[in-house]
C-alpha cells in the first residue's frame, strides 16, 4: 500500500515549523520578554512561536493517527530509543573531540550515564515514546469509547488540560494552583492528541476537503491577525499564554489542518523519502551541544531585530539552511551508513522485549 504523500509532505512541513520556531525561541534575541524598541519584530516572533507548538501538535497527529488503527510493536519505541541514542552520543563526542576546552561539552561522564545513558536530552522524544508505550491502552480506550462517548472524553480532557492552564496562565497569580494538579504534562497531552486523531479519523465532518480547507485558512488568518494586533506586554503576555503547545487554539488549527491535507491524495517518492529523515533533523539541530552553536554562536538574530523584514528573511533562510543540512547528515550518515546497524540491534531487543512480555504474560 502506499503511503499517501501528502500526510508525508505535511510531516517535512510540521518539522520545519518547528525548525523556524527554534530560531525564533532559542535566538540572541530575547523572545520571552515584551520590548517597544522590538515590537514589530516579536510580532513576528509570536507566529513562529504559534508555528513551533502547531508543528508539534501536528507531527504527533500524524503518528497518532495511523497508530490507533495499528497493533503494538517494540520495534517503534525501540527503534526510536536507539536513534536518539545514536545521534546524543554521536553529536556529543564529535562535538567534545572538536572543541575540547567548550565548557558545554565538558560534561563528566557520570552526569552522561546517569540517571540514564544520554548526554542530550529530548523531551518531545521522551514524550513521544511515553505516547508509543501507552499505545494499547490506547487503542483499547478508543475501541471501547467510540463515537460520543470519545467525543465527551476527549472533551472532559481538553478542559482539564488546555482551558484550566490556559487560566492558570492568563490569571497568573492564584496561590497554590498549577496545571500539573489537573493532570497536565506533555507526555499527557500527547495521549490527549493521539485521541483527537482516532476521533478526526471517525468523524465525518472533517472528510469534507472544502470544509477543512476553509477552516484552516480563517483559523491560521485569526492567529496572524491576533499577532498583528499585539501592541503592548498585556496583549504580548496574554499571546504568548494562547500560544502554549496545550493551547485549545493551537489544538483547534492543527485539526483542520490535518484533515485537510489527510483528505488530499497523491504519491511522490522524493517526498516520502524525505519524510523518514524527519526525526532526525529534530534529534541534530535541537541536541542540547548543537543547538547554542547554531542559534547563538553562528546565527545571531538579535543583529536584524531592528527590521522586522530582515529578520523575518533570516528566520526562514537559515533555517531552511539548517533543515536540509540536517535532512542531508541523516541521509548520509544514519540512512546510508548505520542503518543496517540500528536495524539489527532494533530486531534484536524488540523480539527479546517479545518474549520477555509473552512469559509474564502467561
Amino acid at each position: 500500500m502506499k503511503r499517501n504523500s501528502s500526510i508525508e509532505l505535511l510531516r517535512i512541513l510540521s518539522m520545519f515549523a518547528i525548525v523556524i520556531h527554534h530560531y525564533g525561541v532559542h535566538g540572541t534575541l530575547d523572545c520571552m520578554n515584551f520590548s517597544a524598541k522590538y515590537a514589530q519584530t516579536l510580532k513576528i516572533n509570536l507566529f513562529l512561536n504559534f508555528l513551533g507548538k502547531l508543528g508539534v501538535v501536528l507531527f504527533v497527529m500524524i503518528g497518532a493517527y495511523f497508530l490507533c488503527e495499528k497493533r503494538f510493536k517494540y520495534r517503534r519505541p525501540v527503534n526510536l530509543i536507539l536513534t536518539m541514542a545514536f545521534y546524543s552520543f554521536g553529536l556529543f563526542l564529535v562535538l567534545r573531540y572538536w572543541f575540547p576546552t567548550d565548557a558545554a561539552t565538558d560534561l563528566p561522564w557520570l552526569n552522561v550515564w546517569l540517571p540514564f545513558p544520554l548526554p542530550s536530552g529530548y523531551w518531545f522524544i521522551y514524550a513521544y515514546i511515553f505516547m508509543l508505550l501507552m499505545m494499547p491502552g490506547l487503542n483499547l480506550v478508543i475501541k471501547h469509547f467510540a463515537g460520543k462517548k470519545l467525543n465527551l472524553l476527549i472533551f472532559c480532557i481538553i478542559i482539564m488540560w488546555s482551558l484550566i492552564p490556559l487560566g492558570i496562565n492568563l490569571l497568573n497569580g492564584k496561590p497554590d494552583t498549577s496545571a500539573d494538579f489537573f493532570g497536565y504534562s506533555i507526555g499527557g497531552y500527547f495521549l490527549l492528541i493521539y485521541l483527537v486523531s482516532a476521533a478526526i479519523r471517525e468523524s465525518k465532518l472533517f472528510k469534507s476537503l472544502k470544509f477543512t480547507a476553509v477552516g484552516a485558512v480563517l483559523s491560521v488568518l485569526l492567529v496572524v491577525i491576533i499577532c498583528a494586533m499585539m501592541d503592548s506586554k498585556t496583549s504580548f503576555n496574554v499571546l504568548f499564554a494562547l500560544f502554549q503547545l496545550n493551547s485549545p487554539l493551537i489544538l483547534l488549527v492543527a485539526t483542520f489542518i490535518f484533515s485537510f491535507f489527510k483528505n488530499l491524495t497523491f504519491h511522490s517518492r522524493i517526498i516520502n523519502f524525505l519524510a523518514g529523515s524527519m526525526f532526525g533533523v529534530y534529534l541534530i539541530h535541537e541536541d542540547s551541544f548543537v543547538r547554542p552553536l547554531i542559534w547563538q554562536q553562528l546565527i545571531s538574530s538579535i543583529k536584524v531585530a531592528g527590521s522586522p523584514s530582515a529578520y523575518l528573511h533570516q528566520a526562514v533562510t537559515y533555517s531552511l539552511l539548517v533543515f536540509c543540512v540536517c535532512v542531508l547528515i541523516d541521509i548520509v550518515v544514519r540512512r546510508l551508513l548505520f542503518s543496517k546497524l540500528i536495524n539489527k540491534l532494533t530486531e534484536w531487543i524488540s523480539k527479546a522485549l517479545e518474549k520477555l512480555t509473552a512469559k509474564v504474560l502467561n
